[in-house]
């Protein structure tokens, strides 16, 4: 009768055991199914779209508001929120931010539906904006970037 009661009292530990390690898979998967969401939600750091840039058909002088170029896509995959670009035009030494706003050297005109993306589908035509960035024929470098990483395309345009 003794080792009955003995045999009785240990199953229960036994159980609890194996309770406890099915409690603790199946929580480390939902865990584990949580945080692989978590990392598929957060955005890419850039993108695949790669751009075109050439000669505006405008031509440029010594004035400080010449059309100097058009840009668009080449491949585009996705909109890009303009919070998250960096466009930057270099002649020589000199280098000149571009925006959509007002307050850079470089103006950025574009001809889609929402001012706040550079959408696939559209266009871009950079300007001067106050400052006289060519007064002839120059090659302009160009630097772009989404999220902190290049976006492929055009890296100078000859501008006459």
């Amino acid at each position: 009768m003794k080792n009955e009661m003995k045999n009785e009292q240990a199953v229960s530990p036994v159980i609890a055991t194996i309770l406890m390690v099915a409690i603790t898979v199946v929580l480390a998967g939902v865990l584990y199914v949580w945080a692989n969401s978590l990392a598929a939600d957060q955005p890419e750091s850039g993108t695949r779209n790669s751009y075109t840039a050439t000669d505006a058909t405008a031509s440029v002088s010594a004035a400080d508001d010449d059309t100097l170029m058009r840009i668009t896509w080449q491949h585009a995959e996705d909109d890009l929120n303009w919070a998250f670009v960096v466009m930057k035009l270099t002649v020589g030494d000199n280098t000149f931010d571009c925006s959509t706003g007002a307050d850079e050297e470089c103006s950025i005109a574009q001809d889609g539906g929402d001012d706040a993306l550079w959408e696939t589908g559209e266009f871009l035509t950079l300007s001067e904006n106050g400052n006289d960035i060519a007064s002839g024929t120059e090659e302009i470098g160009m630097y772009v970037t989404y999220r902190g990483t290049a976006v492929a395309g055009t890296s100078s345009v000859q501008v006459a």
